[in-house]
């Protein structure tokens, strides 16, 4: 699986990393040839993920709100996802 971070610091706190690490397990055990691209934003993050294949798509969003429900975090999702492929995602921290 490939990530790309951009507008990080040189160190990232911990608990970024932890929770990176979880992201990136739960998507690699659908589908390990994806593309992310992590974005940090002034008041969160910002997540692209780009499936292999179209065909992991439901099964990726499916594993992504399973483990944020896990987490208690809330996510918002782009609408957009059916017609591109590409699943994006915003983790707010306010």
């Amino acid at each position: 699986m490939q990530i790309i971070r951009k507008h990080f610091p040189p160190l990232i706190p911990d608990n970024e990393e932890m929770y990176f690490s979880m992201v990136k397990g739960s998507i690699e055990s659908i589908d390990e040839l994806s593309s992310l691209q992590i974005t940090k934003a002034l008041d969160g993050f910002q997540f692209r993920l780009t499936p292999s294949l179209p065909k992991y798509t439901n099964f990726l969003i499916q594993e992504i709100l399973k483990l944020h429900n896990y987490l208690g975090l809330h996510l918002d999702m782009s609408k957009s996802i059916k017609t591109s492929s590409v699943i994006t995602f915003t983790i707010n921290l306010k």
